[in-house]
């Protein structure tokens, strides 16, 4: 193997090493901020079936910040509060996506300041995804719908048996 074989051998593996470690921390950081939620208030008294952008079984949990106002109808919610829906394999009954939002106020005023997130399961059970920020594709596609519910700080409440 000539010199120049080696040396491009050589470079080729490292590139290829830092793309791999690249990878790795991206992943790591698109799971480190998904919301810890299992402590949670799960808002729906049972497992909620309503058809909707998300046609799976559903459970809803909010954090202690946004408990009162979603539990007492009491608007908007305060800054901090966090809403994940859990969507559900009704054969497996495992949880195969979670959609989130977090209130972060000045992040996007024209729509309530919430952020919306999506996190999959992924191969080896984990959940990978992100945050979206704002005038990206999801988090237009999110806030599209979310504006249906306005009146109750853009979430939708009609899973809580009311």
């Amino acid at each position: 193997m000539t010199r120049r074989v080696r040396r491009l051998t050589l470079t080729a593996s490292a590139v290829l090493a830092a793309l791999a470690l690249a990878f790795v921390v991206a992943q790591d950081a698109m799971m480190a901020d998904r919301p810890e939620y299992a402590d949670w208030t799960r808002l729906n008294p049972q497992k909620n079936f309503i058809q909707s952008a998300h046609p799976t079984a559903k459970d809803v949990y909010v954090n202690d910040i946004g408990r009162a106002a979603a539990q007492e109808r009491s608007f908007p919610f305060p800054e901090g509060s966090e809403l994940v829906k859990e969507s559900i394999d009704v054969d497996s009954l495992t949880v195969t996506v979670m959609t989130a939002m977090r209130k972060v106020v000045g992040f996007d005023p024209a729509n309530g300041d919430w952020q919306y997130g999506m996190f999959e399961r992924m191969d080896d059970g984990s959940f990978g995804g992100m945050w979206a920020d704002v005038g990206t594709e999801m988090h237009l596609m999110c806030v599209g719908c979310h504006t249906g519910a306005a009146d109750t700080d853009y979430a939708f409440l009609t899973y809580t048996g009311d």
